[in-house]
């Protein structure tokens, strides 16, 4: 749980996750530097909770430094991150690891998304999903450039995901997927369910990226960055994909698709948002 100034909703957030049904999970609370009642509430849980684990950061890392560090103090077979203000199904982790251990080919179990409001009611927006068995590499890979990102905040694999490359940028989450795309499935646990909380009423495209360009998030620091913070992109996306063990014919025709599909995602997600 990679956190910063997450008290509003980070009691129930625990709460919930402490209720899961699945026997042996730790929690790995990455504080990053917050300034409100966060560390009071995770000082309570690591108390009563012997498996809840917390560490404050001096200073504000970014978003994605802290991402890696919470990945990187992982020891079991699979993880998660976990918001500070999102809730889960008590089954949620042991339907996802079933998903996992009963489908050696894949590397991503993830449940159904149920948006709710700040006041924990449900939200109009929806989300869709793609379960990718059955797929060829290719199309798996094109399925998930085209979903939305919640598979990010799922059941993974962990030697799979810390394979994966972490570096402060806008688009991270879409990399991070597009690569375990190219390692195996994406598996959808439709019996389970995470509540997914909209709290920021973003209504714009911009007003997204603002908040990825903050200091807070510190993903586009440099002044090319916040100049042009989806900029670097394309560049990450081609390196995984010819860094990837896959043949080349793959990574040409993959490549191809790409050049004409980044710009179209780009207009797509910004006239959707």
């Amino acid at each position: 749980m990679p956190i910063r100034n997450e008290a509003a909703f980070l009691t129930l957030a625990l709460q919930s996750l402490l209720a899961q049904d699945y026997p042996r999970f730790e929690i790995i609370i990455s504080d990053n530097a917050s300034d409100d009642g966060t560390a009071e509430i995770c000082h309570g849980f690591c108390r009563d909770h012997p498996n809840v684990h917390y560490e404050r950061q001096a200073d504000n890392l970014g978003a994605a430094a802290n991402f890696e560090h919470v990945l990187r103090q992982a020891r079991g077979e699979y993880f998660i991150w976990a918001s500070g203000h999102d809730l889960w199904a008590p089954d949620y982790l042991s339907a996802c690891v079933r998903r996992l251990q009963d489908n050696p080919s894949g590397v991503v179990a993830f449940g159904t998304t149920s948006w709710i409001d700040s006041s924990g009611q449900p939200h109009a927006r929806q989300s869709g999903w793609c379960d990718t068995r059955g797929m060829h590499r290719i199309a798996r890979y094109c399925a998930i450039f085209w979903g939305n990102m919640n598979p990010v905040i799922s059941v993974i694999r962990t030697s799979a995901l810390q394979s994966c490359r972490m570096e402060a940028m806008v688009g991270l989450d879409l990399v991070i997927l597009l690569k375990l795309a190219l390692m195996g499935d994406f598996l959808h646990a439709t019996d389970t369910h995470w509540y997914r909380r909209e709290f920021r009423n973003e209504t714009a495209y911009g007003e997204k990226l603002k908040r990825y360009r903050s200091a807070d998030y510190g993903l586009a620091r440099s002044w090319l960055g916040r100049l042009f913070p989806l900029a670097r992109l394309p560049l990450r996306i081609l390196g995984d994909l010819y860094g990837a063990a896959i043949p080349l014919g793959e990574k040409l025709l993959l490549s191809l698709i790409l050049l004409t599909s980044l710009p179209v995602k780009y207009l797509a997600d910004r006239s959707r948002a």
